[in-house]
């Protein structure tokens, strides 16, 4: 019995271990106790996966230390918000979607739509179009994918914070649900926030190699990294001709089929883009993961551009978290399965000083046996809660067969 009552309250503290990590690097050393911007430069998050989720910070005595993600959702957290009406909620079974229907009458002008919707693990499709007649309509996003915010509760928020600044009457968002569990939206906000501006690190350089032949009145430049990078800028430098006007399009190939698939970008997601001798050439992308990209040009009857220089960049990527003076930190991070850390200190956000000292991580190393950094082993709650019910139906068990032979004993 005692040792079933061990089983019964260690089992949950499984749950609670460090995880396998591939590599791990030093934080740099604070001169005073306090919140700090923990700077992951590219080195760090090519290693991550999509979420950023597989990375943990920990003392030298291997306790784990809170963060929060400087994300720009954080200041959606603190912003006022404002409920937007909803004319049109409805789940069309047959075609797999729920499309809903804001209307805008005094056309107030945004830049992000919020929803409140029913808490689910599938992944959220969106197309978002705009009208002022119900007639002519603008595709602002086409077919993209959105993460909902973390939540253990019955709802979840979803955020969409880059859509391009307007003040339509209408607009109409379909969720497509994929034969999975329908997206039901209960309400729907747009938040009003200080614009900040945004911060881009450059990735390593990478190689570009220039094709002018294979394809008729086509240049196509492939772009390639040392490792696959999160990409969201790519900068063009051309030196020759003097004046052109190209069309241009950015795909990337299929691994498993070697199939073009073609990327999306940042201003009203086209798929198409255009260099321009009277522009920059600058080309947002939002978190594109990849180590080749192609560059494919339509020159018409036009002499082929002549690329001289193309350069990357993501945005900058941090971690806030209270570090004390004279610790030592490091991170640990890479495994893509790991899920997204569970931190109370996200609810105090509003408590964090805004202005904190930036410092970066050094020494990155990768781990040669990550077995042997982690201490527990990580096991899912699922099985973890099948464990509990056996263990109390054996309890159980037990305690009517003594109860049952304490009776007998009695009566004899």
């Amino acid at each position: 019995m005692k040792r079933l009552l061990f089983l019964l309250f260690l089992l949950p503290s499984l749950a609670r271990g460090q995880y396998f990590f591939q590599y791990k690097a030093d934080i740099q050393r604070v001169d005073s106790t306090g919140f700090y911007n923990i700077f992951l430069p590219p080195d760090v998050t090519s290693k991550l996966n999509y979420k950023f989720s597989d990375i943990r910070i920990y003392d030298i005595r291997g306790k784990e230390v809170p963060y929060i993600r400087d994300t720009e959702e954080n200041r959606f957290k603190t912003a006022k918000r404002d409920k937007l009406r909803i004319i049109q909620n409805e789940h069309k079974t047959a075609k797999k979607y729920t499309v809903v229907m804001i209307h805008n009458p005094d056309h107030k002008t945004f830049s992000n739509l919020a929803f409140i919707i029913k808490n689910t693990d599938a992944q959220i499709w969106v197309n978002i179009s705009a009208s002022n007649d119900l007639k002519d309509w603008q595709i602002l996003k086409n077919n993209v994918r959105y993460q909902k915010e973390f939540s253990d509760s019955a709802t979840a928020q979803l955020l969409i914070n880059d859509l391009p600044e307007a003040n339509y009457e209408y607009y109409r968002i379909i969720f497509f649900d994929y034969n999975r569990e329908p997206i039901v939206v209960l309400n729907a906000y747009t938040y009003y926030v200080e614009k900040r501006h945004r911060e881009y690190v450059e990735v390593p350089h990478p190689r570009f190699f220039q094709d002018d032949t294979t394809e008729p009145q086509k240049t196509i430049v492939k772009i390639v990294f040392n490792e696959p990078q999160y990409v969201d800028k790519i900068v063009f430098k051309i030196k020759s001709p003097e004046y052109y006007l190209r069309k241009a399009e950015l795909t990337t190939r299929d691994t498993s089929t070697g199939k073009k698939i073609r990327l999306q970008y940042y201003f009203h997601n086209q798929k198409d883009f255009y260099l321009c001798s009277d522009s920059s050439n600058e080309l947002l992308l939002s978190r594109y993961y990849a180590k080749e990209l192609y560059l494919v040009v339509d020159n018409n009857n036009n002499e082929p551009l002549q690329f001289e220089d193309i350069r990357a960049y993501q945005l900058k990527e941090h971690l806030i978290a209270k570090l004390e003076r004279g610790k030592r930190y490091i991170i640990k991070f890479g495994n893509k399965n790991v899920p997204a850390p569970i931190y109370d200190l996200k609810y105090f956000i509003n408590k964090i000083p805004r202005n904190r000292p930036e410092i970066t991580v050094e020494n990155i190393v990768k781990l040669s046996n990550p077995q042997k950094e982690a201490r527990h082993v990580y096991i899912k709650p699922i099985y973890l809660w099948v464990a509990l019910i056996i263990v109390l139906i054996i309890m159980i068990i037990i305690s009517v067969r003594v109860f049952t032979k304490h009776k007998t004993d009695e009566l004899t």
